[in-house]
């Protein structure tokens, strides 16, 4: 329960950053499906450009998860000091990555096949 209370109160700020790396990353597999077992010819300005788009949109999700920990370090405070049991409280941040993972990384998959159906079939 808390972790669910907690992911709800969360989605506004993790969500856009969260999909933005879901988006690359259904790109990069795009990417990867188009050009198969084949070597594109791409220069180093290319590999720059995706290490930078990716690194950026990873960043942006670090920053965004470090803000939503800011922000429940009230809460968090309050339970310990009621006597909740620092493993309870572990136990639920992994539930809520946990259960993040499980959604959104099938997910990711899925629109990552079907936005490179397009591009294999010519």
């Amino acid at each position: 329960l808390l972790a669910g209370r907690v992911l709800q109160e969360e989605a506004r700020r993790i969500g856009r950053p969260l999909g933005v790396v879901c988006a690359v990353a259904s790109a990069a597999y795009a990417a990867g499906a188009l050009y198969g077992a084949a070597t594109p010819d791409l220069g180093p300005l290319t590999a720059l450009g995706s290490l930078l788009v990716a690194g950026c949109a990873v960043a942006t999700l670090a920053t965004a998860a470090v803000e939503a920990r800011q922000a429940r370090r009230h809460t968090v405070t309050a339970l310990l000091r009621l006597g909740a049991p620092a493993t309870m409280l572990r136990g639920a941040a992994a539930l809520r990555a946990g259960a993040l993972l499980a959604v959104f990384g099938p997910l990711t998959w899925v629109v990552a096949e079907l936005s490179a159906v397009p591009l294999i079939r010519r």
